[in-house]
């Protein structure tokens, strides 16, 4: 090992000494050249192109902490200078589309949490189809009730002109009345080329249907009634009874439900379900509405006229189609169709014009 010479050091720091007092020198007059002089004058004198050729971007962006430069971005004020509507001009929605995973996106729906915020009742509403299928339903009810209404209007016709021809009264075409409701107001004109009957004298046939109707809806719900009796006095008083039939007693029941059921139907509203089937109402002869006395003595002659069929068969023979209880309560019966016109059918209509040629 070699040892250092002492005479060497004071040798070196000798010739240093000069390049420190410079270097002390330049850092001095430095330092007050930069507090004098106006940094503004001497950006203005850089030479920006030059310089950022001289910068390494690859090293200038090792340097860079990007997530304390995140740290200082404010989003909102970022977004708030975001043109949306040029930035959605400058978006390929067909390339956009491309990139979808449909079978994954579809993957990550929770069908269960959606259905839950879905008001499927007030849906189905506002869709209208509850609205369309009962409209759809109640104009096919509605077609149907009127065909046949209008088949027993073509009957009743029918039956009129034979009458006529039979008793060698004068000749009609026109079905028998009409009268003038006064309650309604006007007697319905006819519509799609079919001839209005609204407010003409109910015929046989109709009426006949109407009785028919009425009849069986009296039978069952005495019936049913008697039925929910019985079951009611087994359940509660431990009574019970299987009668063979109708007795005197029954007969009797029978009889005061069907006068109550034909009052009452025909006090409210001037008809009783059968009637309001078949498309009847009645009325006062001189066309107003049926009054709750009129309703009863009207119920009370019915009776009368059933005894041998003789009171029923007048009404084929009158021109008013007037039934023995219908002459002494002074009522008779029209067709009326609610707030729909009575009319015939197409080809009646035709063949009554023909006719009236």
């Amino acid at each position: 090992m070699t040892e250092d010479r002492p005479d060497e050091r004071p040798e070196r720091s000798a010739r240093d000494l000069p390049r420190d007092l410079l270097r002390r020198v330049t850092g001095e007059v430095t330092g007050r050249v930069v507090s004098a002089v106006d940094p503004d004058v001497i950006l203005d004198e850089v030479d920006v192109d030059a310089l950022l050729d001289r910068i390494d971007p690859n090293r200038l962006l090792d340097r860079v902490d990007p997530n304390a430069l995140l740290d200082r971005v404010d989003p909102n004020a970022l977004l708030d200078r975001v043109d949306v509507d040029r930035l959605l001009d400058q978006v390929d929605p067909n390339r956009l589309l491309d990139r979808v995973d449909v079978d994954r996106l579809l993957g990550r729906v929770d069908v269960d949490r959606l259905l839950q915020g879905v008001d499927l009742e007030a849906l189905v509403r506002r869709s209208g189809v509850p609205e369309i299928v009962a409209e759809s339903t109640n104009a096919i009810g509605q077609r149907g009730l009127d065909l046949l209404r209008r088949q027993l209007v073509a009957l009743d016709v029918l039956i009129d002109q034979f009458t006529d021809r039979l008793l060698r009264r004068d000749f009609s075409t026109e079905p028998a009345g009409p009268v003038e409701l006064v309650d309604e107001g006007l007697v319905r004109q006819e519509t799609g080329g079919r001839r209005s009957v609204s407010g003409h004298y109910a015929g046989p046939v109709t009426r006949l249907a109407a009785l028919a109707v009425d009849a069986g809806l009296v039978v069952a719900s005495f019936t049913l009634g008697l039925a929910g009796i019985g079951v009611l006095a087994r359940v509660f008083l431990g009574f019970s009874s299987e009668p063979d039939g109708f007795s005197p007693v029954a007969l009797v029941a029978l009889a005061i439900w069907a006068w109550i059921y034909s009052v009452t139907g025909h006090t409210v509203v001037g008809r009783t379900p059968g009637k309001g089937l078949v498309g009847i109402r009645v009325v006062r002869r001189d066309g107003g509405p049926l009054s709750a006395r009129r309703a009863f003595w009207r119920t009370l002659f019915f009776p009368l006229s059933a005894v041998g069929g003789l009171g029923f068969l007048l009404a084929l023979y009158h021109r008013e189609h007037l039934a023995l209880h219908d002459l002494l309560a002074g009522t008779t019966s029209v067709y009326d169709w609610g707030e729909r016109a009575a009319e015939l059918s197409g080809p009646l209509t035709a063949y009554l014009e023909r006719r009236d040629l």
